[in-house]
C-alpha cells in the first residue's frame, strides 16, 4: 500500500505493520500532543500495538513525558534512533527513568526509533517504533525519516479532510509552497526544513496531485486562487 493512496487511520495502522516488518521492530505508538506530556501516555495515543500491560506500567511509574523531551525542544523533522542504555545517565538521578528502563527491557522494546512532524495548530505528530534489534544503518535511518516524514504528513492531510478541507494540503506542504513561491530551489528549501531533497519532492509532487495540476507553476497559480498564497 502506498503511503500518498491512505484514506483512513486503519489503512495507516496497515502502513505502519509494513514498516515495521520492513525495519525489524516489533511495537509502535502514534500520538499527538502540544508540549512535553507528563499526563497518562493513554490519552495521547492515536493508534498503538504496544501491550496493554506496558502502558499501565507507564502510567503508573507516572512524571515521565511520552515521548523523549528532545522531541519537543527541536523543530526538526529528521528521525533518531535511540537505545535503552542511552538513558543510564538520567537514570542515577530519577528512580523513575530507571523504572522505565526496567519496564522497556521486560517489553522487548530495548531498541527504537523516532519521527516528528509539527503541525500548523502547535501540535506534533510523534511516531515511534520499538524492539530488539541491532541499531539501524544510516541508510536504513534515513529510510525510515523518509518513510515516516510521509506516513505523518499524511495523517495531518486525513485529519484536514475530516474537518471540511476539501484539498487536504498539509502544513508542511504549506511551507513547501510558500517557499517555492518565494524562489527557493529543492535543496534550500530541504536545508531550510531540515529535510531531505527527496522529501521535498515527494512533497512538491503530493501538493501538484492535490491541486490537480502536473507542473509546478499551474500549482502556483492554483494555491493563489484557492487562498493559500498572498
Amino acid at each position: 500500500m502506498r503511503i500518498q493512496a491512505v484514506e483512513s487511520l486503519s489503512e495507516i495502522g496497515t502502513v505502519i505493520h509494513l514498516l515495521l516488518r520492513r525495519f525489524r521492530f516489533d511495537y509502535f505508538k502514534l500520538f499527538a500532543a502540544r508540549s512535553a506530556p507528563t499526563g497518562s501516555l493513554r490519552d495521547h495515543l492515536l493508534l498503538t500495538n504496544v501491550p496493554p500491560a506496558f502502558i499501565d506500567g507507564f502510567d503508573a511509574i507516572g512524571g515521565l513525558p511520552a515521548a523523549p523531551v528532545r522531541i519537543f525542544a527541536t523543530s526538526d523533522r529528521l528521525a533518531y534512533q535511540w537505545h535503552v542504555s542511552d538513558l543510564s545517565v538520567k537514570a542515577q538521578g530519577s528512580a523513575q527513568v530507571g523504572q522505565l528502563m526496567a519496564l522497556l527491557q521486560e517489553h522487548g522494546m530495548s531498541q527504537g526509533a523516532y519521527a516528528a512532524l509539527p503541525t500548523l495548530d502547535g501540535r506534533k505528530h510523534i511516531f515511534g517504533v520499538y524492539g530488539e534489534r541491532d541499531a539501524l544503518t544510516h541508510a536504513d535511518l534515513d529510510e525510515f525519516s523518509f518513510l515516516s516524514i510521509h506516513l505523518l504528513d499524511r495523517l495531518e492531510t486525513l485529519e484536514k479532510r475530516r474537518a471540511g478541507q476539501q484539498t487536504g494540503i498539509s502544513g508542511l506542504e504549506i511551507e513547501c509552497l510558500l517557499m517555492t513561491a518565494a524562489g527557493h530551489d529543492t535543496a534550500a528549501i530541504a536545508r531550510r526544513l531540515s529535510l531531505s531533497t527527496r522529501t521535498v519532492n515527494y512533497l512538491v509532487g503530493s501538493l501538484c496531485r492535490k491541486l490537480g495540476t502536473d507542473r509546478l507553476e499551474h500549482a502556483l497559480a492554483e494555491a493563489a486562487r484557492l487562498g493559500y498564497l498572498d
